[in-house]
């Protein structure tokens, strides 16, 4: 069987990237995207990482009801689903680290519709459509598009516009690598899973075949299948769909099988949450990677230290050192981790703070609460990594907070003296601390009761014998002088995570190698990637973080 694998990263310096880039006759890259709702997206657009880049992907979405005609624009998430559109799926991170990798633009197009099956015998698929290969049934069909139940004719009609009118115009023409596919769950009953073997068979040779006589390359009859498993805890999982999808991975040697099973879904147990959409992009990833599709860049997910450094860092572990069942709430300071500064209890007499899941967009079943009337002068909820374990370098901590709007008061991550505040810069000008760092995630807060959290980081540099003492800081200060006798300041936060930051040569302590450096001596900013983002040396408005600057290793604080 065939998995997804993890290669030795190296690290391409930005003059290469722009050798690649310049190479004109150089066909671009065009990738299919199609599926059900996990190809579709359904990740809150709140969730999008604040590194992702998108400039390099050019994009023709459609769901089997709308037709583009071969128009493509720059990739921005969304998706057509009315009145919920703000969403993306785990392909938003493939297109970050394909544009990563090669500098350049880059093609997309796609066909994907949420709960739809591919077998016309499932009656749940949405409106009656279908991914349906069979000959008899897909000769008896019109495209989606135009009003029929075929998903797949609907495809071939959004492709075809999209070589006829933009891809056979382009300097140097075009070259499709791969397509990418996430379905499955609804064939999960009816006849789905006993034809889902010869269903899916049939997609991936009529898809492969159509690509093939629509170009007019005979090479695209083999051209690379990348699919993704359900995962187990989805309320669709089914054996005998990944049982089939296994087996044609180990038939077919284009097809490469991500394996799902035990990623974390959101609350609905359906819907991949953005990390688990990361590990699918990332998996996906290191196959174009595999099969010299794509140049190798570092991955977030490969400078993640989280499991080798922190407790429980998600909440999913109850006071009692064991796994906190969905939807039991568990009180008290969670497990693993210490606080400082006296909670009250509620009315009922009981603390209020602790784990539970009500939180709309968390990470795994749990999320941890601090709420306290009124919150203490000072209040620290924090672990602490010793130096022993600690390499020195540049760490990266970012987690997930929700803080209600008009009770931010002060507070804000932290990771030793870098912190950074939920709110706006105006909202503390007189809460700064002088031996902090500060920087601002620039939310306005939210609802009470609609507790959407936001995504929040801060870079540390850690010497020899130095502890990282990372968490939470709030208190019932306000900005004007007073203190508040409510929960002002209380917050919910999830999922914290660790990142070692630094180029993968290894040799260097702060993040960003010599080694590197002599490689990037041209004026200019450039991560720590060597992807070039300024022409010139100047770093104002750059995010927090390591970057070479002018060929010189600088700290954006």
């Amino acid at each position: 069987m065939k998995f997804t694998f993890t290669r030795t990263l190296l690290l391409i310096p930005a003059a290469a990237l722009s050798v690649f880039a310049a190479v004109a006759s150089k066909p671009v890259p065009v990738f299919v995207v199609a599926g059900q709702s996990n190809s579709d997206g359904r990740i809150p657009d709140t969730d999008v990482p604040y590194y992702a880049d998108f400039s390099n992907c050019m994009y023709c979405y459609a769901d089997g009801n709308t037709f583009r005609d071969g128009a493509f624009e720059t990739y921005t998430p969304y998706t057509h689903v009315s009145g919920d559109s703000n969403r993306f799926g785990y392909d938003a991170f493939v297109y970050h680290y394909i544009g990563q990798a090669t500098g350049d633009k880059f093609y997309v197009v796609k066909e994907t519709l949420g709960g739809t099956a591919i077998d016309p015998s499932c009656s749940n698929s949405n409106s009656g459509l279908f991914w349906s290969c069979d000959p008899e049934w897909y000769a008896a069909q019109t495209a989606s598009s135009l009003g029929g139940k075929s998903l797949m004719k609907s495809f071939e009609r959004s492709f075809a516009a999209c070589v006829e009118n933009t891809l056979a115009a382009i300097e140097g023409g075009y070259d499709v690598k791969a397509i990418l596919w996430h379905q499955g769950e609804s064939d999960s009953t009816f006849d789905g899973p006993q034809n889902y073997y010869g269903n899916l068979s049939a997609l991936i040779a009529h898809m492969r075949g159509f690509i093939a006589e629509t170009t007019g390359n005979e090479e695209y009859r083999e051209l690379p299948f990348i699919m993704g498993t359900v995962p187990h805890r989805s309320k669709q999982y089914n054996a005998d769909v990944e049982a089939a999808q296994k087996r044609i991975a180990e038939e077919d040697p284009n097809v490469y099988l991500v394996d799902m099973s035990e990623q974390t879904l959101q609350k609905d147990e359906l819907h991949f949450d953005a990390t688990s959409a990361e590990y699918m992009a990332v998996n996906v990833f290191r196959t174009l990677v595999g099969l010299d599709i794509v140049p190798d860049v570092t991955t977030w997910t490969d400078l993640e230290v989280t499991g080798e450094l922190l407790v429980n860092p998600d909440f999913e572990i109850n006071r009692a050192g064991e796994v906190n069942p969905a939807g039991n709430v568990d009180r008290g300071i969670p497990y693993g981790w210490d606080s400082e500064g006296e909670l009250k209890l509620n009315g009922s007499g009981q603390m209020s703070y602790g784990i539970n899941n009500d939180g709309s967009n968390i990470h795994g079943d749990n999320l941890c609460w601090i709420n306290s009337s009124p919150m203490p002068e000072f209040f620290e909820l924090s672990q602490t990594v010793p130096a022993e374990k600690l390499k020195p370098g540049v760490y990266e901590v970012r987690c997930k907070l929700w803080v209600e709007v008009a009770k931010k008061n002060n507070c804000r991550m932290f990771a030793n003296n870098e912190v950074q505040y939920y709110g706006y810069d105006t909202d503390y000008t007189n809460l700064l601390e002088p031996d902090e760092n500060a920087t601002y995630g620039g939310y306005a807060g939210g609802q009470n009761n609609n507790f959407i959290l936001r995504n929040m980081h801060v870079r540390v540099a850690i010497n020899e014998g130095d502890d990282l003492k990372l968490g939470i800081r709030s208190s019932c200060r306000k900005n004007d002088g007073s203190t508040t006798s409510d929960n002002s300041g209380w917050f919910k936060v999830d999922e914290f995570r660790l990142f070692y930051v630094e180029p993968h040569t290894g040799t260097g302590v702060d993040g960003v190698e010599t080694e590197l450096c002599n490689q990037l001596q041209t004026k200019g900013v450039y991560d720590v990637t060597g992807r070039l983002l300024r022409d010139c040396g100047s770093i104002d408005g750059l995010s927090a973080g390591m970057y070479i600057v002018d060929g010189k290793k600088t700290l954006v604080r």
